[in-house]
């Protein structure tokens, strides 16, 4: 597979509200890997909304099967949103590499082919996703970047999205 199909993702949704979970479970999958930061909760909020409880609780009644992932290593916040959330959590990822893919899949019993993963970077998520072979869904971020360097990287998505439409 050639880098800009790895980076193309499957879909596209201005967050987590506006996924299309039939349309999901008609693709036969029922697995969802989450991105934390800025997929779920701005980076360095602790504020779990109604909003994401009651969407958390839908998903399960539907049937879907969730587990979190970071690139954090503040093990002690991802550890607070899973166990608030009553989540599967991973922190420290790493992504893209495979690690925290595997690990989610295990996790979870599942499979490439019944797993989506939901994620506000290119670079990191669907990259990672699509590489091995998981439905990569990407979302807007929550909050604004203020960290220089990622506001270069997101620039660098938004360009990227641009050219792979």
């Amino acid at each position: 597979m050639k880098l800009p199909s790895l980076l193309k993702p499957k879909q596209k949704a201005k967050d987590i509200y506006s996924i299309n979970f039939d349309e999901l479970k008609k693709l036969g999958i029922t697995n969802l890997i989450l991105d934390v930061d800025e997929t779920l909760l701005p980076r360095r909020s602790l504020d779990i909304s109604p909003k994401l409880f009651e969407w958390v609780a839908t998903r399960k009644e539907e049937g879907f099967k969730l587990c979190l992932t970071s690139n954090s290593r503040q093990p002690i916040r991802v550890q607070y949103i899973g166990k608030t959330l009553t989540l599967p959590y991973i922190f420290f990822g790493l992504k893209p590499l495979p690690f925290a893919f595997w690990q989610a899949m295990k996790i979870l019993e599942s499979q490439p082919a019944n797993t989506a993963m939901i994620g506000d970077q290119l670079f990191m998520d669907i990259l990672g996703a699509n590489f091995l072979g998981i439905y990569s869904i990407f979302t807007k971020l929550i909050t604004p970047e203020t960290f220089l360097p990622r506001q270069w990287m997101r620039q660098v998505e938004d360009w990227l999205l641009g050219r792979l439409q």
